[in-house]
């Protein structure tokens, strides 16, 4: 073995060679694994829709009188600016003394993502109601706030309820609480 003068470098040895690859190749799969969680990431993105259509059941208790009202409804639902605001259009016929109630509502919505298939947003709106029965044929105007929970199992297809409270004006006001959901497609 040759021995170095004192003052000049000492060259790479087999151990200080082995110890550069070392740290050469942490460096490299370092990069590497933060590349890879990167995409990860990327993959593991929340499942995200411009346009939901929604077709289900709906619900509603008047507070006043106690009176439940059945029915079916229809949605549409459109990001109008990405994750921060969402416009839906919404519409249910209810049957109700002896004859149907339509309410429609234009809700705009915060959505808040809670996984990567689960969503909930927090709404608000104005809403019109069409009452037609034996005795009465008037439109109400009114308001009501929701809760929408919407859950999506496959990218394209999913589920959704959305509990909600209104207040219609109806020569005083009337308020209930109410409920639709039902099956989503969303493109």
């Amino acid at each position: 073995m040759a021995s170095t003068p004192i003052g000049e470098p000492a060259p790479l040895t087999g151990v200080a060679s082995l110890l550069a690859c070392a740290v050469v190749a942490l460096v490299a799969r370092s990069a590497s694994a933060e590349d890879g969680a990167s995409k990860q990431k990327d993959e593991e993105q929340y499942i995200e829709h411009t346009i939901i259509l929604g077709v289900g059941g709906a619900g509603e208790l008047e507070l006043a009188d106690g009176a439940l009202h059945a029915g079916a409804n229809v949605m549409v639902e459109w990001d109008a600016i990405d994750d921060w605001l969402e416009l839906e259009i919404e519409a249910s016929i209810l049957s109700a003394d002896r004859g149907t109630e339509i309410p429609v509502d234009l809700t705009i919505k915060k959505p808040f993502h809670l996984t990567r298939w689960a969503e909930v947003m927090i709404g608000v709106g104005p809403e019109v109601v069409q009452v037609s029965n034996p005795t009465t044929k008037a439109t109400y105007f009114g308001a009501s706030a929701v809760l929408d929970f919407m859950f999506w199992p496959t990218q394209r297809f999913g589920l959704w309820v959305e509990p909600s409270y209104d207040l219609i004006a109806r020569g005083g006001l009337s308020s209930g609480i109410g409920s639709t959901g039902g099956l989503l497609i969303g493109w």
